[in-house]
């Protein structure tokens, strides 16, 4: 692990348990929808309120039946969802970097390397020779070998969690909002406002072609998401198949152990010089 990078490191980790899909999702949802909130959303939601026109004179009037048309603001509702469906996604990758960290901090350890290696030699006997160049060499071999760890499970749980998330905030955008601005809108029986009151919306056909975009952006997350846990249960059953074979191959290669393998080998040799 010497000529490993400790960035490049926790970085491969990540690729290496983020899927294909999992990508295609992150950058769906960090250059469309934080791009599409941010420089399309906002400039049109800026001044949502003072455009908001009720044909009455009561002080107060406009601002009560703007909060019963919008209780929520679409711009901040859209950044809250797409800040909290990537909350899972930033747990796990902070779960990675802890667990790879302290990976790397017991693999780099001295003490830890020499425990190691009093460990996998103890029971064992060791030749001459072997022992010669294990005093003379600091790291021993099996420190610099570091086997890439499987988060594949975390990455499931964190798929479950965003799909969880999508799901209540689609339903919620649905229940606040649902698919259309309407041009006008009438407010009632809300104080202090005398019974029916007409008011009407600013640009409510680009808010709706706003609020259909958002919709399939959200929806094709969803889909992402479903497809993402398809190939990653996939995935998990493949490593845990191929953890199992090699679990196999290292059970039956330990039954014969190399020590013995040339100790057989050097007493076979004398019995042909006998002959």
């Amino acid at each position: 692990m010497g000529s490993w990078d400790s960035l490049g490191f926790l970085l491969l980790i990540l690729n290496y348990n983020v899927t294909m899909i999992g990508k295609i999702w992150l950058t769906v949802t960090i250059l469309l929808r934080l791009l599409v909130i941010f420089f399309a959303a906002y400039p049109l939601y800026q001044d949502e309120q003072q455009r908001f026109i009720c044909n009455t004179q009561q002080p107060g009037c406009s601002n009560a039946c703007y909060d019963e048309f919008a209780p929520v603001s679409h711009f901040r509702f859209w950044l809250v969802q797409t800040a909290s469906v990537l909350l899972p996604y930033t747990l796990f990758c902070v779960y990675v970097f802890h667990s790879v960290a302290r990976q790397l901090v017991k693999a780099r350890s001295l003490p830890y390397r020499q425990y190691k290696e009093i460990k996998a030699t103890s029971g064992r006997k060791i030749s001459k020779k072997s022992s010669k160049g294990a005093a003379g060499s600091r790291i021993p071999g099996e420190a610099n070998k570091m086997d890439i760890p499987d988060f594949s499970k975390a990455y499931i749980v964190q798929l479950l969690l965003r799909i969880l998330v999508e799901a209540c905030f689609g339903a919620g955008h649905y229940y606040l909002f649902g698919f259309f601005v309407p041009k006008d809108f009438t407010c009632r029986n809300s104080r202090p406002c005398p019974y029916y009151t007409d008011c009407y919306t600013s640009r409510a056909t680009e808010k709706t072609i706003l609020m259909f975009f958002i919709w399939g952006l959200s929806g094709f997350s969803f889909l992402l998401s479903l497809i993402d846990l398809t190939f990653a249960f996939r995935s998990c059953m493949v490593r845990n198949h191929r953890n199992k074979l090699l679990a196999k191959g290292l059970g039956a290669e330990g039954r014969y152990s190399p020590v013995q393998h040339q100790g057989d080998i050097s007493t076979l040799g004398e019995e042909v010089k006998t002959f």
